[in-house]
């Protein structure tokens, strides 16, 4: 008797609802931060260029309450309409993963059905950190008295910190100094900017992480591992004589044996319940591999285990540990670990397939045959395997492949692409308020460059080559940033069931950068159009 704890089926499950609650617990704290960063940098910056206007309704007798009221009130309206756009979004993501779930694990039925108290919490939670955001914002609207807020904001003081004599800073174009000037003058607005825009190629990188990932553990797992075409489950043990019946038939080109026992692990109070996987020496088609040193010789006398399992019984090589056979006598047998061994899947133990058939006195005993076949010869040997009456299963490595490829690439496509949506919208809201607040707030200063002669290429060169900057020095930083987030979220998904590998690609990273980079030219293309047709010596005389 197995109870439920204990089954297959509910560990995969345990382990599959352990990974949702992780990614839960950290990927909408990310999109929250970026959210309220982003809404304070724009909204500091509205009440930058609306000053004057404050100014004025204090002057006619709003409160600063009212006033910081007012803009509050515009973040609630703002913060209402991305709920209610992501409630809806939510609702067709969940139906689709929901979907994905069923099919992958083949459940008879499963219904997406969310409980008003995930809208309520999501939408609490997304009005705490759009207020949490902007209430310095809101605060300083509320807090400026109406003579100055008419006036200009004064002038601020810079100090002569480093002397461009003899630096190369002075064999530098104007403009170029002005926009490493104006760079020098607000260095937390200039790193703030620079890490939002890096936050958006990181989360690219994550996303992208998953597909690299992914790769690797197919091509570790299914070709480095197993390199049997066809695996063939007996329907009870039989001994090794039956290898001599698998190569007669048609296509095997060569047929190995191996054994699958359940078992129980102990060491000390320590437990586990898994299977133990008797492997021939010298065995070519299954071997045991490591993910770090590749093929292991197994030896006799002894168990090699998974570093996973390893870990959750806590031991070490050289110790030895108790193993408990379900099948058979039921021989309880203490062994030494010999090695351990680091896999992506799972958490298998093996063990010398002759030492195995001693351990529980029987001759020479197998269950699974592992083949090679002759792919002309494919369509023969199943209709044989069909007509083998003591083949229980039959595995087909080609199919698995297919399969896992199919289920991941559907998922790994939803999520790409809805955090390639979310990563092209911050960096071009980024860029483009950015862009076109500083145009608003630098307004007479370029109109200044003007009348002194700067072109309007000089002029659009000086706007833009400061964003261009951030952008330049942001995407090396969002590279790092999603390496570490990857690695955060592996880092918390990792289960009994598979562990992820941090592995990102180099076209990864430059897929990431480059889109990134073609949102930041669109939205300073748009920048850009502003520009030529605005008149800037009428700048001069009233403030947008």
């Amino acid at each position: 008797a197995i109870a439920r704890e204990d089954q297959i089926s509910n560990w995969f499950l345990e382990n599959e609802f352990k990974q949702i609650k992780n990614i839960a617990g950290i990927l909408p704290v990310i999109f929250i931060l970026v959210a309220a960063f982003l809404t304070q940098m724009v909204l500091a910056r509205l009440i930058s260029i609306e000053r004057s206007e404050i100014g004025l309704l204090k002057a006619f007798g709003y409160s600063g309450f009212r006033v910081g009221l007012h803009y509050l009130f515009m973040v609630v309206i703002i913060t209402s309409i991305g709920i209610l756009l992501g409630w809806g979004v939510g609702l067709w993501l969940g139906k689709i993963n929901t979907e994905l779930y069923a099919a992958f694990f083949k459940f008879p039925f499963l219904y997406f059905q969310p409980s008003a108290s995930t809208f309520a919490i999501s939408a609490s939670i997304t009005f705490i950190a759009a207020i949490v955001g902007t209430s310095r914002a809101v605060q300083n609207a509320s807090a400026l008295p109406p003579a100055e807020a008419m006036r200009p904001p004064a002038p601020p003081v810079f100090k002569k910190r480093i002397s461009t004599k003899n630096l190369l800073l002075s064999k530098l174009d104007q403009p170029t100094r002005i926009i490493l000037r104006q760079i020098g003058r607000w260095p937390l607005r200039s790193a703030l900017t620079s890490l939002g825009i890096a936050m958006s190629v990181a989360v690219l990188v994550m996303s992208f992480q998953w597909s690299d990932s992914i790769k690797s553990i197919i091509s570790t797992y299914f070709y480095d591992a197993q390199r049997q075409d066809v695996a063939i489950v007996l329907s009870e043990s039989k001994d090794d004589s039956v290898i001599n019946e698998v190569k007669h038939l048609p296509g095997i080109m060569r047929a190995e044996p191996a054994r699958f026992i359940s078992a129980e692990f102990r060491s000390g109070y320590l437990f586990h319940r898994g299977s133990i996987s008797g492997i021939a020496k010298k065995a070519t088609l299954t071997p045991v591999h490591d993910n770090q040193r590749g093929l292991i010789d197994i030896q006799d006398g002894g168990v090699v285990l998974a570093s996973a399992l390893a870990n959750k019984l806590q031991v070490s090589r050289g110790d030895n540990i108790e193993i408990k056979f379900l099948e058979g006598r039921r021989s309880t047998v203490f062994l030494p670990v010999i090695d351990i061994i680091d896999t992506f899947i799972g958490m298998p133990a093996y063990i010398e397939l002759d030492t195995l058939n001693r351990i529980m006195k029987e001759p020479q005993q197998i269950d699974v045959v592992n083949m090679l076949v002759d792919d002309n010869q494919r369509g023969n040997l199943f209709r044989e395997l069909k007509e083998t009456p003591y083949v229980s299963a039959v595995m087909v490595k080609e199919g698995a492949i297919k399969t896992f490829e199919e289920t991941m690439a559907e998922t790994i496509l939803i999520y790409v692409s809805f955090f390639t949506m979310f990563a092209c919208a911050l960096a071009f809201g980024l860029v483009y308020n950015s862009t076109r607040i500083a145009l608003s707030e630098r307004g007479r200063e370029l109109a200044t460059l003007r009348v002194l002669g700067f072109s309007n290429m000089e002029i659009s060169y000086i706007l833009l080559g400061e964003i261009a900057l951030f952008v330049l020095v942001s995407l090396p930083l969002g590279c790092l940033i999603g390496f570490g987030l990857a690695w955060l979220i592996i880092t918390l998904m990792e289960n009994e069931l598979y562990r992820i590998p941090v592995i990102i690609f180099p076209d990864s990273y430059g897929v990431s950068m480059s889109i990134i980079i073609v949102a930041a030219v669109i939205s300073a293309t748009i920048v850009q159009s502003k520009i030529s047709r605005l008149n800037l010596l009428e700048v001069l005389k009233t403030r947008e």
